[in-house]
């Protein structure tokens, strides 16, 4: 792969690289600002260690592991192929091993307290590489052949194995510094809150596009800097050497960088890779073609020469006079077809810059030639977004997306996108896109699928054509569309157009009546909702799809799951934080309702968290760049309302209020996304994150008033919040939806609601 270009240096590289004397000068700098430190530690320190230093370390902790925390949801996204479910799995998984870390930390002597927590910290970064390690070599661990995916069973493990040293060493920290002499546990947690909210700025406008290792060798520092609080001059010194270390290192985080990414695709040949805003992008080799990928996604094969060819000629040949045309991600082959017709202008869009660059780079030839024609030009921006800010009406809108395998890959295909592209065709425009179908056999979640895109582009426009075989292509317009293969020829020869998959012979073929109406009826009556922002149908039944033949005892829960209805799910869940909640009152009742209430909160906590990162995606599109902000904001809630609101037993219907605020919010948030302004709706979104986290603060502290043990309140909190991940992530939300999922967290008050009025009348 050679040497990785692209990566931003540490600005301390950028230093050191330049002159000699520049240099000097700097180095000089740095060694009087740590004899001024020495002298600061010899002269003050001694008296204000104790009070200072502590809460320090914790902040930095806090930092470190919450841009670890960022970093690695990134790394999970990638390993399972960009599907958001591994966030909430992840998540989930998160919670459970900083409560065993947390745990076993306990367990330990409290007067060596502060040196474990200096291993700890010295530990923490190593931790972080092992997880990065872990995470890129999850197909050699499993032994997955070139191309294979993870199945559901071994993603899940890959995950544990993947986040435990972080977890672990980083749960365990907090409770040893929390046991410092001084050290008040609401302080820490304050602390550790404003650690978090560093860490989401960190990731989210610092080391988005960063190399993973780089940013490890950078938290690693920051792990033995908050040790160096605790230990004296001998560990700033260390900090400073082990920074120096890093920096010089950066080759070999280069070469570590490069090494563990041929793990992720195991004998394939990577050209190219790169951190955007978006995700990581890499480009294989592959014979002839070059494979794009996203975040381990399959995003674009250059060239795709006979699928492009059929959707170009398909959709330009349906307007008689196609003048301009909007694509979205076509440098697959779709713009040299294009440039056949008589256009004037044509608008390629792509996500970013960055990611337009590496596309022309691994084109072909006859794409790189059609880009210097002056009618081209790129736009960089959520496709969805420049629709809606179309000025002058398009003929033909051509969308080349994939199946709809992830929530971002499906926000394309919903009855919210399809609006859009309609305000932004002119009368009797096009639009048009392909999904993958069969030669014959159509299995009935192969059918759901496509069936839910296909009521969702029938309910926007009044005619709708797709056609059968391998490849399903959707053409839909407010205007009739020809499907008489002559007349389709006669056009193609009028403008004199040479194509070497589509002639009137390959449209015969493509577009036989008979079938065509057969798989349209199929669509028009499978039992299945049309695909939506809040109702993802097509995402749902992709799942389906593709673990139609997956093997495991998790993808034989998850299908299970997705065939329970509503109210079945509502009835396990109270059952399911009920019992915890009796289990750790031990038979004081009076401590019962006060524990379910936590245990609802926090359910209704990180069910919200994962709604406000599915509203995020729909509205804004990719997330990578807004995970750190909004699970910052969530934790400096959380904290916050734990360490300010009074003590009063009214918190605990505070609590129930607070949580029932955010998801009555939510759907009407994701109804208006499309009329607000960019700059509003992040705002909107990080208020409810901070008010989600909230809940858990307010219920935390009332629970501890009524009377609750910390421990018990902690397990009731953890139950609620680790069950709301994947059940929100992986059942309600895709076989629900966005509105039926936040009724779900709504109702689940109801159960504690009453046991509070009971237990206040007696």
């Amino acid at each position: 792969m050679g040497t990785l270009k692209g990566f931003p240096s540490p600005p301390a590289l950028w230093l050191w690289r330049a002159k000699p004397a520049f240099a000097n000068a700097i180095m000089g700098s740095v060694k009087a600002s740590a004899r001024i430190v020495l002298q600061v530690d010899c002269r003050f320190v001694p008296a204000m260690h104790s009070r200072i230093s502590p809460l320090a370390s914790v902040v930095l902790l806090g930092w470190v592991i919450a841009t670890s925390q960022t970093i690695l949801l990134r790394e999970a996204l990638a390993a399972s192929q960009g599907n958001e479910l591994a966030i909430a799995l992840a998540l989930g998984q998160w919670l459970l091993l900083t409560a065993a870390g947390s745990a076993a930390a306990g367990l330990l002597p409290t007067r060596f307290s502060r040196q474990f927590l200096v291993v700890g910290g010295i530990l923490l970064g190593a931790a972080l590489f092992a997880a990065l390690l872990t995470a890129r070599g999850l197909p050699r661990i499993f032994s997955l052949a070139p191309g294979a995916l993870l199945s559901l069973d071994e993603h899940v493990l890959g995950l544990l194995l993947t986040l435990a040293p972080v977890c672990l060493v980083g749960g365990a920290s907090f409770t040893l510094a929390c046991r410092l002499p001084g050290v008040a546990p609401a302080r820490a947690y304050l602390a550790e809150a404003a650690g978090w909210l560093l860490g989401g700025v960190t990731a989210t406008w610092l080391v988005e596009t960063w190399q993973p290792f780089v940013v490890a060798a950078g938290l690693s520092v920051g792990a033995v800097l908050a040790v160096a609080f605790l230990s004296g001059r001998a560990w700033i010194l260390a900090a400073v050497g082990l920074a120096a270390v890093a920096i010089l290192g950066q080759r070999g985080l280069g070469s570590m960088e490069s090494a563990s990414l041929s793990w992720r695709w195991p004998g394939e040949t990577i050209e190219a890779s790169a951190y955007t805003r978006h995700g990581h992008v890499a480009v294989l080799l592959r014979a002839e073609q070059r494979a794009l990928y996203e975040d381990g996604h399959l995003a674009l094969v250059l060239p795709e020469r006979q699928s492009s060819e059929e959707l170009a000629h398909l959709a330009l040949l349906q307007v008689r006079e196609p003048r301009r045309i909007f694509v979205a991600r076509g440098m697959g082959g779709l713009l040299p077809e294009i440039l056949k017709h008589p256009v004037v202008e044509v608008a390629l869009a792509e996500p970013e810059a960055i990611l337009a660059e590496m596309e022309i780079k691994a084109a072909d030839p006859a794409t790189r030639q059609a880009l210097r024609d002056p009618r081209v030009h790129i736009l960089t921006g959520d496709v969805r977004s420049l629709l809606r800010r179309t000025t002058s009406p398009w003929d033909v809108v051509l969308l080349s997306t994939g199946e709809p395998s992830t929530l971002l890959a499906s926000r394309l295909l919903t009855r919210e996108s399809f609006a859009e592209a309609k305000r932004a065709l002119r009368p009797g425009g096009v639009l048009a896109f392909a999904l993958p179908g069969a030669e014959n056999y159509y299995s009935p979640e192969l059918v759901a699928r496509n069936g839910s895109v296909y009521k969702a582009l029938a309910s926007v426009f009044a005619h709708v054509v797709v056609t059968p075989l391998s490849t399903n292509y959707f053409l839909a317009s407010d205007a009739p569309l020809s499907r008489d293969p002559v007349e389709l020829a006669r056009r193609l020869l009028e403008r004199k157009v040479k194509a070497n998959f589509v002639d009137e012979y390959s449209l015969a073929v493509l577009m036989p009546e008979e079938r065509v109406q057969s798989l349209s009826s199929r669509y028009r009556d499978a039992a299945v909702a049309a695909s939506s922002d809040r109702l993802p149908t097509a995402y749902l039944h992709d799942l389906l799809v593709s673990g139609r033949e997956a093997p495991g005892r998790v993808a034989n829960l998850l299908r299970w799951a997705l065939g329970l209805g509503f109210w079945t799910l509502a009835l396990g869940l109270a059952v399911l934080l009920l019992v915890p909640a009796l289990l750790a009152a031990r038979g004081r009742r009076s401590q019962g309702p006060a524990l379910l209430v936590v245990s609802v909160a926090g359910f209704s906590s990180m069910a919200s968290a994962i709604l406000i990162l599915s509203v995020t995606q729909s509205a804004m599109g990719a997330l990578h760049h807004l995970l750190g902000a909004l699970l910052a904001a969530n934790m400096a809630g959380l904290a916050f309302a734990a360490t300010k609101t009074p003590r009063s037993g009214i918190g605990l219907w505070g609590a129930l209020g607070v949580g029932l605020v955010v998801p009555a919010f939510l759907p009407l948030l994701s109804r208006c996304s499309t009329q607000v302004p960019p700059i509003v709706m992040m705002g909107a979104l990080l208020v409810a994150s901070l008010a989600a986290g909230a809940a858990v603060g307010i219920a935390f502290r009332a629970a501890l008033t009524s009377g609750t043990t910390p421990a018990a309140t902690y397990v009731v909190d953890l139950v609620g919040a680790a069950l709301a991940a994947p059940v929100v992530a992986s059942v309600a939300l895709p076989g629900f939806g966005l509105d039926a999922s936040c009724a779900l967290v709504a109702l689940l008050a109801a159960p504690s609601a009453l046991a509070l009025a009971v237990t206040r009348r007696r």
